[in-house]
């Protein structure tokens, strides 16, 4: 079902191609084509993988709802959140993320400085 999802929507984050570091240097994201992998920065231990659809742009803010598929009592499923990133100046850029955790019973608003790196 979480594929099939996928592939309906027409989804592009290609002008936020590459990776970025977080202001504190612990996370990595990693923007590809249509998705985004948060990875700790030192291990490069995989945290998150999104798929993107982009659901609204302007000149300096981009709003993606994203998808995440993983397993839960076994079984596959998915979440869904929104991701804005917003560009502050030069290769500086601000990232939030609003939707459910999905570890744990609670809504989560993250807010991360991160900055192009390659």
């Amino acid at each position: 079902l979480f594929m099939m999802l996928c592939c309906c929507f027409e989804a592009n984050a290609g002008d936020l191609d590459g990776k970025y570091l977080s202001q504190s240097g612990e996370l990595m994201f990693i923007f590809s084509g249509d998705s985004l992998y948060i990875d700790i920065a030192q291990s490069q231990r995989k945290v998150s993988a999104f798929k993107l659809v982009k659901n609204s742009e302007n000149k300096n803010t981009t709003s993606f709802n994203a998808y995440e598929a993983y397993l839960k009592d076994g079984r596959e499923t998915y979440r869904e959140v929104l991701i804005k990133v917003t560009k502050l100046e030069n290769k500086n850029y601000l990232l939030e993320y609003f939707g459910k955790d999905k570890d744990r019973e609670y809504n989560s608003n993250e807010r991360y400085n991160i900055k192009l790196i390659d």
